[in-house]
C-alpha cells in the first residue's frame, strides 16, 4: 500500500499542477503583505511562472527566496486528509531534513519505530524499497502512514555505517510530547513543543523539590509551536526576562515575562544537540540569555526562520516566513548557524 500511495503522489501533484489555476494576483498580494522576505521576491516574475508551470512554478518561485515556503492546492490538501482517515497507523517517530537535505529519524520513546531497530538520528534512505532522497516530507510521511498492524519496511544507517533494513509494525498512538527518563539526577526530555507541551511539562516539574536541579534534555526536538515554546519558557523565567526577541515586517519587538515563573528558582541545564532547531533555539536562547540556565552539547541546527499558514479564496494553502527569531537583547538570528552551547562559547572564549 505504501508502494501506491508513492506512486500516487507525484501524479496527484501534477495534475494538481497541470489542473488547478493559481490565484496569482492573491498570491502577490499575500506575499506583498504578509512575507518578511517580500523584497527577495520579484513579484513580477510570478505571474509568468504560474502561467507556465501552474502551482510547481508558484512552489519554485517561492523556494528560490524563501526555502521554508510552500504552496498546497486544494486538491492535494483533499489529498492528505483522505490519506489521515485511510491511512490511520504511523510507527511513532519523527523524520526531518538536516543542513545536507538528508532524512534524519527521531523515535519516540517505546514506540514501534524505536522497538523495531530505527536509532537516535539515523539516515533514512528508503521505504518499502523506495528512495526518500529529494522527496518532501509529507510523501514520506504518507508512505510511511498505513493500516494498523500492517509492517513498513525501513532501509538506513548511522553516520559511517553500513545500510540495514529494519521492518517496524504500524500502530495507532498518541505520544507524550514530554517524558521523565531519570529521577536521580532529575532529566526531563522534551520531544517537541506543540499545544500539550507545557501542561505535559508541569507535570513533569511538579515532582521536583524546591530548589532542585533539573536537566531539560532538547535533544532530536526539531521545533513545532513558537507559541508553546514561549510558554515553557516563562516556567522558568522571573519577571522581567526577555521570552522572545523578534524581527517582524514593522520592526523589532520583545516579549517578557509578566511574573515570575513557578521554577524560576531551580537551577537548569539544558541539552542540546545538531538536531535541536526553532523553538528549542528560542527555549534555550531565552533561558540562557535570562541567566536561568547554562546548555551543553553540539552546536544547534539553526533555524530561527518562522512560518505562518495563509488559505487563500479557493481554499489553497500558501506558507510565508514571516518572522524571524532574534537572540534577546541584540539584533542578531542563529538561522543558519545555530546556537553554541554555553561550553562551546566558554572554550572558544578561553
Amino acid at each position: 500500500m505504501a508502494m501506491l500511495l508513492a506512486a500516487a503522489w507525484p501524479g496527484l501533484c501534477r495534475a494538481g499542477n497541470a489542473a488547478h489555476e493559481v490565484p496569482v494576483a492573491e498570491a502577490q498580494r499575500c506575499i506583498r503583505e504578509h512575507s518578511l522576505l517580500a523584497d527577495a521576491f520579484d513579484l513580477q516574475a510570478l505571474r509568468e511562472a504560474c502561467a507556465m508551470h501552474g502551482a510547481g512554478g508558484l512552489r519554485d518561485f517561492l523556494k528560490a527566496a524563501d526555502k521554508y515556503s510552500s504552496y498546497t492546492t486544494p486538491e492535494e490538501l483533499a489529498f492528505l486528509k483522505e490519506l489521515g482517515r485511510n491511512k490511520p497507523a504511523g510507527v511513532g517517530m519523527d523524520i526531518f531534513q538536516d543542513r545536507q537535505q538528508r532524512v534524519r529519524c527521531v523515535p519516540y520513546p517505546g514506540s514501534p519505530a524505536e522497538k523495531a531497530g530505527v536509532a537516535y538520528g539515523d539516515i533514512l534512505k528508503g521505504v518499502d524499497g523506495e528512495p526518500v532522497r529529494g522527496q518532501p516530507l509529507a510523501k514520506i510521511a504518507a508512505q510511511i502512514r498505513g493500516e494498523e498492524g500492517s509492517a513498513v519496511m525501513f532501509s538506513l544507517h548511522a553516520e559511517g555505517q553500513p545500510m540495514r533494513t529494519v521492518v517496524a509494525e504500524r500502530k495507532r498512538g498518541e505520544y507524550p510530547s514530554v517524558v521523565r527518563t531519570s529521577d536521580s539526577p532529575a532529566v526531563i526530555r522534551i520531544l517537541r513543543f506543540g499545544p500539550r507541551t507545557a501542561l505535559d511539562l508541569r507535570s513533569c516539574l511538579v515532582k521536583l523539590k524546591k530548589g532542585q536541579g533539573c536537566v531539560i534534555d532538547l535533544r532530536g526536538n526539531t521545533g513545532g509551536s513558537m507559541a508553546a515554546g514561549m510558554e515553557c519558557a516563562r516556567l522558568f523565567l522571573k519577571k522581567g526576562d526577555v521570552v522572545l526577541h523578534l524581527k517582524e515586517r514593522s520592526g523589532a519587538r520583545t516579549v517578557r515575562a509578566e511574573k515570575n515563573g513557578p521554577w524560576s528558582a531551580n537551577p537548569l541545564v539544558l541539552v542540546q544537540d545538531q538536531f535541536t532547531a526553532s523553538a528549542s533555539e528560542l527555549f534555550i536562547a531565552s533561558l540562557s540569555a535570562a541567566g536561568r540556565a547554562r546548555s551543553s552539547g553540539a552546536q544547534s541546527a539553526g533555524k530561527a526562520c518562522v512560518q505562518n499558514l495563509f488559505t487563500l479564496s479557493d481554499g489553497s494553502i500558501l506558507k510565508l516566513t514571516t518572522e524571524k527569531m532574534l537572540y534577546p537583547h541584540r539584533e542578531e538570528d542563529w538561522e543558519g548557524t545555530g546556537i553554541p552551547s554555553s561550553s562551546s562559547s566558554a572554550s572558544a572564549k578561553e
